[in-house]
């Protein structure tokens, strides 16, 4: 279909006389990646429980497929719920062989053996589950079990898909995997909903991205997403984020949140004489490209990005490993 696969309007969520979600408006398109982005508590996997059934809204409409859930019957319901599929952060897996546990939503829906053995190896193959295959699910490491629970979903071909926080257990070596599997959901028409409060995996799945924030709609994602205290430290105000401080403008002292433009930190090979207080020594770990630009992600005790052009990366010669100096003033901290 075209037009928004979920659309919701005047959403609440309370939690006795805790508001968890509060949505005027919100859509998600059909047959594209979009991603959910917040901290714990946000309200990311509220949403998506109330989207998936799993959980109702206090007040509100949630439209799924251009129908109104609220109206729907009983087996109207189950017959939305059988075009979706949501995979959990701590997904449950049944008692019986890995092969068995993919294989098991395919049971239902009428397939030839042959169908249902292509489907699971495509699904074991694109997840890299073979050598896995016999053990009991249930002794499966947490990230082992969510690329199980990814490759259960992605055998059933969905229309609609939830993905609550798919690479937060999975080892380094297989999170490529996890999230080219994402992408492949995706580029075949399926309609995709992740969430991550991973910022860099955001940006990496989709332009689409969506942030929550105590369970409201926050200006868009940003790169250098920080958290801290904001403290009085011998007449300059900084941010305290894990043990770095940062200097800000700002009028309001205690916990607050922030981003740094990447845009204007300066990047450099040797300390700068400049007026900007914000000036920190660290490691490049991560180059991207994007938009035409470079992301360079220095960890300087926390990570912050910068972004450069591609010819300036070439000329200053920055690799993986890179030691760099970066500087900004702090004017180029947004509080919030």
């Amino acid at each position: 279909m075209s037009g928004p696969v979920v659309e919701i309007t005047g959403l609440t969520r309370l939690f006795g006389k805790e508001t968890v979600l509060d949505l005027p408006w919100l859509s998600f398109q059909a047959g594209r990646i979009h991603v959910l982005v917040g901290g714990n508590g946000s309200g990311k996997t509220t949403l998506l429980r109330i989207i998936a059934g799993l959980d109702q809204p206090s007040t509100g409409t949630l439209e799924l497929f251009g129908h109104p859930v609220a109206a729907q019957s009983r087996s109207e319901r189950l017959a939305v719920q059988r075009r979706m599929t949501m995979c959990f952060q701590k997904p449950y897996l049944f008692n019986a062989s890995v092969y068995r546990n993919i294989e098991y939503g395919l049971l239902s829906r009428r397939l030839t053996a042959a169908e249902r053995s292509r489907r699971v190896t495509a699904g074991v193959e694109a997840l890299n589950l073979s050598t896995l295959l016999t053990r009991n699910a249930r002794t499966l490491s947490a990230g082992e079990s969510q690329r199980v629970s990814l490759a259960r979903a992605l055998v059933l071909d969905p229309e609609l898909v939830l993905l609550d926080e798919p690479i937060a257990n999975v080892d380094q070596v297989n999170k490529g995997l996890v999230e080219r599997a994402i992408g492949a959901l995706g580029a075949r028409g399926s309609t995709v909903i992740v969430a991550t409060h991973q910022l860099d995996q955001a940006y990496r799945l989709s332009a689409g991205v969506t942030r929550l924030d105590r369970g409201h709609l926050a200006p868009p994602a940003l790169d250098n997403l920080l958290e801290g205290e904001v403290v009085q430290r011998d007449g300059t105000t900084v941010m305290l984020v894990g043990d770095t401080e940062i200097e800000v403008i700002t009028s309001k002292p205690g916990f607050a949140r922030a981003t740094v433009n990447p845009g204007v930190i300066v990047l450099s090979h040797l300390p700068l004489t400049s007026s900007a207080k914000n000036s920190f020594c660290g490691k490049v770990i991560a180059l991207r490209e994007r938009d035409g630009l470079v992301a360079v992600t220095v960890d300087i005790g926390i990570e912050l990005v910068v972004h450069i052009t591609g010819s300036s990366l070439r000329q200053m010669e920055i690799t993986i490993g890179s030691k760099v100096h970066l500087t900004f003033k702090a004017t180029a901290v947004t509080v919030f």
